[in-house]
């Protein structure tokens, strides 16, 4: 039988120490991804993937007008953005496995401040800034890396 002292103590307790679920977590996680969404400028990190491709181009002798770019962009905007979104939505679930509420609410509550929108919002401008750099390092390591992989793999 509880004793009362016992029963302070059990509703003295932060709630997650009761109890957390899945559920919870799923419902904060995907709160937090909308928040994310809404702050988030999914165009621009789409964007990011133009350049590359403008560059390849140019490398291999085509001159691309501004015209083509355009296309070039729009397309990869109606290619990418709807899929892009999917995939953050799809975060969601896995936030909710891998981390506890608090780590969660602490998460959403950040990029719900004017801080992390701020931040949100310039993820696509850091991303566009390293882009060439990436590039650069994919295609000095691609030539290296190509026959060392082959070798692994076989013929």
């Amino acid at each position: 039988m509880f004793k009362p002292a016992y029963l302070v103590l059990l509703f003295s307790l932060p709630l997650p120490a009761l109890a957390e679920t899945r559920e919870e977590r799923l419902a904060v996680a995907e709160d937090y991804v909308e928040q994310t969404l809404q702050s988030f400028d999914m165009t621009a990190l789409v964007d990011t993937i133009y350049r590359p491709i403008v560059l390849a181009a140019a490398q291999q002798g085509n001159i691309v007008s501004p015209e083509e770019e355009a296309q070039i962009l729009q397309l990869l905007r109606d290619t990418f953005t709807g899929p892009m979104t999917d995939l953050m939505r799809a975060q969601a679930p896995m936030m909710a496995d891998m981390m506890t509420l608090s780590e969660l609410v602490a998460l959403r509550e950040f990029y719900a401040s004017p801080e992390g929108r701020s931040v949100m919002e310039k993820l696509p401008q850091v991303i566009a800034l390293q882009q060439p750099q990436i590039m650069e390092m994919l295609n000095a390591t691609l030539t290296e890396l190509t026959p060392k992989l082959e070798a692994i793999i076989g013929d």
